[in-house]
């Protein structure tokens, strides 16, 4: 049975004290009406019901899901073994879905202990400190060679022509797409991330389809022609003697691609939206640019590209705060919601770039703590520190009310960011 409010709730009170919009049940995650008030509705969960029986609900995902919302918990489910990832039969949360999208299954993201580590340790050398200083380099290139090309444009929409390339062009390089290949492999992308929305049923997944063929395509030629990329390093790496089977050479491309760039773009995306909310964190960052990194850090807590972690799958019954998940239901720590709890975050609500400590979960917690984690924000720094250096002007082309965020579950997503560069 869905968890309903008590009948004496009365109306739902942001912590501000303003009156909320009305939470409708079930809570589903990936709505309209959760996407206009997301912290509305992690305000009553946490309140109310902070183990909730809810749904998430789009056009590859329709499943009731137990959503899980306190901070404490959050962190406590992340590293709980009766949670895992990946019980036998692979994920919950695959079921049902295409094969392109199936293969993700493959990935360490849904992988667990020993096989977790094992492929996590087979992928993590490009995302040592060193290698990402290195890779600094390349994105202060490209921030500032889109900012030549855009700065005599009268309006720009910065999420598709400046957030988006950035890491679209890294993680290109990175897995070692020729030139040639760029347009078929973003093409692609966008067709494996396209889809998602509650209101999108009508899902044409060739150009996902297309990216796998591609991806398998692009394995065996790294195969018979290696180059200096990361593909090549996956293909030859070696771990105790166990190398990548194809399929999780596939997975670790599409799952390097959705992480390493949906991600990212959306945090630069999302990071300037909160600065131009905020006149005065904008006006400190300008004076103070030292604070870019905990900038960085407030925007991922506060606006942060991802709602949740991937999905888990209850191993067995448990009993949470009065609620009995039964075994092999899905399970979502609601990182929003987590990151806005009270009983951490002072004056959760407030955007402040020298919170600290910021011991946000935006980037996960325990072993599956997001391996690209140091790359986006690096990334994220370089692209707004050249963004607002050359741009004292910069201001939104449109009134507020017309940024429009997409109803995707589980991530924070604007259509798009029209600005003058100024």
């Amino acid at each position: 049975m869905v968890a309903s409010p008590a009948a004496d709730d009365g109306p739902v009170v942001s912590e501000s004290g303003a009156c909320a919009p009305e939470v409708r049940h079930p809570i589903t995650l990936g709505s309209p009406e959760f996407v206009a008030a997301p912290q509305a509705h992690c305000t009553w969960l946490r309140t109310h019901a902070p183990v909730y029986r809810g749904r998430i609900d789009s056009a590859l995902v329709d499943q009731d899901v137990w959503i899980v919302s306190r901070y404490a918990d959050c962190k406590s489910l992340l590293t709980d073994d009766r949670f895992p990832r990946s019980p036998a039969g692979g994920p919950a949360i695959a079921e049902g879905m295409p094969d392109h999208l199936r293969l993700l299954s493959e990935s360490m993201i849904y992988k667990d202990s020993h096989e977790h580590r094992r492929l996590r340790r087979l992928v993590a050398k490009p995302f040592t400190p060193r290698a990402i200083e290195r890779l600094g380099r390349r994105v202060s290139e490209l921030a500032h060679g889109l900012l030549d090309e855009l700065e005599s444009r009268e309006v720009v929409d910065l999420r598709s022509e400046f957030a988006l390339p950035v890491p679209m062009t890294v993680i290109s390089e990175m897995v070692g797409v020729d030139e040639a290949d760029r347009e078929r492999f973003h093409r692609g992308i966008q067709g494996l991330l396209s889809g998602m929305g509650e209101s999108e049923r009508e899902v044409d997944h060739d150009e996902g389809a297309a990216l796998a063929e591609f991806v398998r395509e692009l394995i065996e030629r790294r195969r018979r022609a290696p180059g200096d990329d990361l593909l090549t390093g996956l293909i030859q790496a070696e771990e105790q003697g166990e190398r990548l089977a194809d399929d999780e050479l596939a997975a670790m491309v599409f799952t390097l691609v959705t992480a390493g760039y949906e991600t990212t773009y959306n945090l630069i995306t999302n990071a300037v939206v909160a600065l131009l909310d905020h006149p005065d964190q904008l006006a400190l960052l300008r004076a103070d640019p030292a604070l870019m990194g905990s900038a960085v850090e407030e925007a991922v807590r506060y606006l942060g590209p991802v709602q949740s972690s991937e999905a888990l799958t209850a191993a067995e019954d448990v009993t949470w705060h009065g609620r009995t998940i039964p075994a092999g239901s899905l399970v979502l720590p609601l990182l929003a919601a987590a990151n806005h709890d009270p009983a951490v975050f002072a004056a959760p609500e407030t955007f402040d770039i020298t919170r600290g400590p910021n011991h946000h979960l935006g980037f996960g917690h325990g072993e599956h703590f997001c391996l690209g984690a140091n790359l986006a924000r690096m990334e994220a720094r370089v692209a707004l520190d050249a963004l607002l250096r050359r741009n004292p002007g910069l201001a939104l082309a449109v009134d507020r009310e017309q940024l429009a965020l997409e109803a995707v579950p589980m991530l924070v997503r604007y259509r798009s960011l029209p600005v003058h560069l100024g």
